[in-house]
């Protein structure tokens, strides 16, 4: 398949001139940003749009780091270069897993297929992403009302309760002795907490915006559930449109485990084609592969044992999209009430411990003095 405005031999076979073409490493793509890009250039390749020229429209109607990016591709297949050795050229800026769907819709001639199916998840884990922060809004809110008002008690009422608690002589309790220690010393943690959460907020975002490495979808759902099963489901589909148009399995093996994004699962693409270079059937080498789930292994095996790899491999896909989607959603209804009830609770054990139960210890002591 040879894309518009792309003459040189698009699978970008010639290792040691993709590497030669690699830029420093510069600020990564937002993942909005790469949805965008991707976006653009599956339309261009639909359309049949040279990308050279497509790309050039693209940086001319966005800013910052995609204008650079885009610019800077579009530059690349002018000057005669691949998209994918164009990508490659962008280094860190660009997604590792995105160069290898890239190499295995090239091989297959479903570029653009391999692009939507990226389009969607960059958009799914964008929205999550943006959900999981509105999710947070309301315990950020509860947290700082909760502590101007628990400083407020600290600065106004503390020093008046202690003063009473001195007055009729009652007994000192652990509780009485940290909110002496609170009311002391409120000058210091008043203004530091609230200072040192913004600082670290103010550095995750330099990191975040200004410093280089290498990006993948997944940053930043990592640890939530389902993010394994995103993994694995694009193993699967990557592997099922390589083996549809008969790419040798060694490299379908390669290229699907490095499309996932994930060290673990391309370890296991890597070795699984070692094995079958060295002469193993598919069947043979996914039974020795333990870096692969029992279920996707089973799959593949009864698959070429019955000559249905592919359907074998759409139903692995199905079925790990819709664990991911279930377990994702689960995480959208029960995480975000749970740390509003949490924050709820914590606070209201606090003011229960420094305030109710010092009234009370005081109340005890003038019924007893009254007696």
């Amino acid at each position: 398949m040879t894309l518009p405005g792309s003459p040189v031999d698009p699978v970008g076979g010639n290792a040691a001139r993709t590497d030669a073409l690699r830029s420093p490493a510069g600020r990564t793509l937002s993942l909005d940003d790469f949805v965008v890009l991707n976006d653009e250039i599956r339309a261009f390749v639909r359309a049949g749009i040279p990308l050279d020229v497509g790309l050039r429209g693209t940086a001319s109607r966005a800013d910052g780091q995609l204008e650079k990016v885009a610019s800077q591709i579009s530059e690349h297949i002018s000057q005669g270069r691949s998209l994918e050795a164009a990508i490659a050229a962008e280094g860190n800026a660009v997604p590792a897993e995105y160069r290898a769907l890239l190499a295995a819709g090239l091989k297959s001639g479903r570029l653009p297929e391999l692009l939507s199916s990226l389009s969607e998840l960059g958009q799914t884990v964008a929205d999550l992403r943006r959900q999981l922060k509105l999710s947070l809004i309301y315990p950020a809110i509860v947290f700082l009302l909760a502590y101007v008002l628990f400083t407020g008690f600290v600065i106004f009422v503390a020093p008046h309760l202690l003063r009473s608690q001195e007055v009729f002589r009652t007994e000192v309790t652990f509780v009485t002795r940290v909110l002496s220690t609170l009311a002391d010393t409120v000058g210091i943690w008043g203004p530091t907490i609230p200072g040192v959460l913004l600082v670290l907020w103010l550095l995750a975002l330099f990191k975040r915006r200004v410093m280089s490495g290498e990006t993948n979808l997944l940053d930043g759902i990592r640890w939530l559930p389902g993010a394994k099963d995103v993994a694995l489901s694009r193993f699967a589909r990557v592997m099922t449109v390589l083996v549809d148009h008969d790419v040798p399995l060694p490299e379908a093996c390669r290229l699907s485990g490095e499309a996932t994004g994930r060290e673990s699962l391309r370890l296991a693409g890597d070795r699984l084609a070692a094995r079958i270079e060295a002469g193993q059937s598919l069947a043979t080498a996914v039974k020795q592969e333990t870096g692969l789930p029992s279920f996707l292994s089973w799959l593949m095996t009864v698959g070429e044992q019955q000559g249905a790899l592919p359907a074998s491999l759409r139903q692995a896909t199905s079925v790990y999209e819709q664990r991911a989607i279930a377990k994702l959603e689960w995480f959208r209804r029960v995480v975000p009430p749970t740390i509003v009830l949490l924050f709820g609770g914590t606070i209201t054990l606090l003011y229960a411990l420094t305030l109710f139960l010092p009234m009370t210890q005081l109340l005890q002591s003038l019924t007893e003095v009254s007696r």
